[in-house]
């Protein structure tokens, strides 16, 4: 971009760091795109997050949120609903991400894609879902077996086919079902892939590499 430019996209306001906006979101949002690809560990913006960044930087986080919700509802509705499995659920956990983002934006460094950060919200929320499930279904468990007689034939079978499904299931490690939903179901590059997940490009990879190879092996057991 020309100095030329650079004044002229001043004078509109789109390079502008409005008054108490945080200079760290201020300068990542509005900065040249090409010193901002050479930067440690920063992207080039996209056009999806300019309008979520323009909008935090000045301070008005409902729009901001508004935004996230509109552009990338969709794909934290995908993440939740594959990693807990519960429609309901799932809608819930889209709502406390959001709330959770909203309260995160004055500290949003900007470090990857808008979507990256809420998928990496997402998840986590959805791992404590699932942990919490699976110590109240166990509780559940627990009470019903003692309240009733064993169970018959039939339904030893129905459980038996569904502890193999499970098994299925959970040959693939939490952590790498994780990332293989964030990488073909958020639709992330393996790098956001790694931040969600807290983990390096490489080792993201390595993590989808092993579940898709644990997934084949499941499924050729089955058959």
């Amino acid at each position: 971009m020309t100095n030329g430019e650079k004044e002229q996209t001043l004078e509109s306001g789109l390079m502008k760091n409005p008054p108490g906006a945080s200079p760290t979101l201020g300068a990542m949002a509005f900065e040249d795109e090409a010193a901002l690809g050479g930067a440690a560990g920063l992207v080039p913006i996209s056009n999806e997050d300019r309008p979520i960044l323009a909008a935090i930087a000045s301070g008005d986080l409902r729009t901001a949120l508004s935004l996230c919700a509109h552009l990338h509802g969709r794909a934290l509705g995908r993440l939740c609903m594959a990693l807990v499995g519960s429609q309901a659920e799932a809608d819930d956990l889209i709502q406390e991400t959001l709330l959770t983002a909203h309260d995160g934006f004055a500290g949003y460094r900007g470090e990857g894609s808008v979507r990256g950060w809420l998928l990496g919200i997402a998840r986590r929320k959805c791992a404590h879902a699932v942990e919490r499930r699976v110590r109240r279904d166990k509780k559940l468990r627990l009470a019903l077996e003692s309240d009733h007689p064993p169970p018959t034939d039939e339904l030893l079978g129905r459980r038996r086919r569904a502890e193999q499904a499970r098994a299925a299931l959970d040959a693939v490690r939490p952590t790498e079902r994780e990332a293989l939903v964030l990488r073909y179901v958020g639709e992330l590059s393996y790098q956001e892939v790694g931040r969600a997940c807290g983990i390096d490009e490489a080792a993201a990879r390595k993590r989808v590499s092993r579940a898709i190879a644990r997934l084949r092996a499941a499924l050729a057991e089955d058959e």
